[in-house]
């Protein structure tokens, strides 16, 4: 496996007994997610089988693209594009067209730069709605369709848009209607949930990034779930966060020292903030980019409220070198950095931090990826998800709804005279 995890300096915190019994628990959770029947349709995204439809069609559109577009549009809000932008901001783009996200704002400021940026540019739309109903992506491709309504004939506007939504749901009317290619969006697959249906995998394939290696990683994280009941990543975390959550530990920051997994922390925010925030119940998830950040909140995490777990996304493989080369001239007083790499500084800056947190009363967690590759997002995202439902079930409550995210919707419907 390429994924590793170090829970020892939170496991300190909890008695051996409670936490032999806590995994037992999360572990016959884990299990019965793969032997239950899906009776309320939310367990699609456990197996290739039921995710990953559409594959080849996906592959030879993504071809396309990459070969005829300037500016390729992701248009959708929250699930619908969290987990494909992570991976496309984190992994140098092979080949294909610069990926522009739209459907995830209401700022006309925003809309009107994103529109301007596009003039000139062959162009390429993906509308991600699984019910075509949330404002955000449907504003958008109303003013997008109108856009390339103007620069483009019917036939090559045809051409130049994919809609991935639910059958039956107005989305694929509409598609159906204007000849439009049509992704499916599994219905047992909610949008957090859905890093590997077509709605995370044309973007990835379309930036040119190996989606057979991704899904490679979905199967051997999916694999180690099946096989290891009490053992895998996922229980072994949920089971102890969910111990640390009893005792007061309510907040969770992730954090990484590799700018590169920003983008990786925001979705597992929407995950676990969208799963667990309900019935006056959670861990409150909040992230942070490393160093930067600890010039800002590394006072409150040293020494603030011990309510807080800071779980920690690192990479072995820094992918990178860069000297400090000796400059006796300048006299910085920076000397004692001649000659190391910054892989090495940033590495050394990390166990830093991990240690003073650690020893002032933080529960620290940390996985560890060996380098920053398409498998080893589709391991983490398989074993977050994993980690979500059991740590949901642990804590008593549905991880697959999201009522409350359904009630601002009807508030802000009523405000604009739906």
């Amino acid at each position: 496996m390429g994924i590793s995890v170090d829970l020892s300096r939170a496991e300190s915190y909890l008695g051996k007994d409670e936490l032999r019994k806590a995994r037992e628990k999360a572990g016959m959770i884990c299990r019965a997610l793969y032997e239950k029947e899906d009776k309320h349709k939310v367990l699609g995204w456990r197996s290739k089988e039921e995710s990953v439809l559409n594959l080849e069609k996906i592959k030879e559109k993504a071809e396309e693209i990459r070969r005829e577009a300037d500016i390729f549009v992701i248009v959708g809000v929250g699930g619908s594009n969290q987990a494909a932008r992570a991976v496309i901001e984190a992994l140098p783009q092979r080949s294909g067209p610069k990926i522009v996200y739209m459907g995830n704002t209401l700022s006309p400021y925003t809309i009107q730069q994103t529109l301007e940026g596009m003039e000139g540019k062959s162009v390429y739309i993906d509308v991600i709605a699984k019910n075509f109903e949330t404002l955000e992506p449907g504003s958008h491709f109303r003013i997008l369709r109108q856009w390339m309504g103007k620069r483009y004939d019917k036939e090559e506007m045809a051409r130049r848009i994919i809609v991935t939504g639910t059958k039956g749901s107005r989305l694929e009317e509409i598609g159906a209607e204007n000849g439009y290619l049509f992704l499916e969006f599994p219905v047992p697959v909610g949008g957090r949930y859905s890093a590997f249906t077509p709605v995370g995998l044309l973007p990835i394939a379309a930036a040119g990034l190996n989606v057979d290696e991704y899904l490679a990683g979905m199967e051997a994280a999916q694999m180690d779930c099946r096989e290891h009941g009490e053992d895998n990543l996922a229980v072994r975390y949920g089971a102890v966060r969910q111990l640390l959550y009893g005792r007061g530990y309510d907040i969770e920051m992730m954090v990484s020292f590799e700018p590169r997994y920003g983008f990786f922390t925001k979705w597992w925010v929407q995950l676990f903030g969208e799963s667990e925030g309900k019935e006056n119940k959670g861990i409150f998830p909040t992230s942070s980019v490393y160093s930067e950040d600890l010039h800002s909140i590394g006072q409150y995490m040293q020494e603030g409220r011990r309510n807080l777990i800071e779980t920690f996304v690192s990479v072995k493989d820094q992918a990178a070198s860069v000297v400090v080369e000796p400059c006796p001239e300048y006299k910085d007083r920076f000397d004692y950095l001649d000659g190391m790499d910054f892989a090495d500084i940033n590495r050394a800056a990390e166990e830093a931090t991990w240690e003073a947190h650690a020893k002032g009363g933080v529960p620290c967690i940390r996985f560890e990826a060996d380098k920053a590759s398409e498998r080893s997002f589709g391991e983490l995202y398989y074993y977050f998800m994993v980690a979500c439902a059991v740590s949901g079930e642990l804590m008593g409550v549905n991880p697959f709804d999201q009522e409350g995210v359904e009630e601002y919707k009807r508030s802000m419907f009523a405000a604009l005279g739906k």
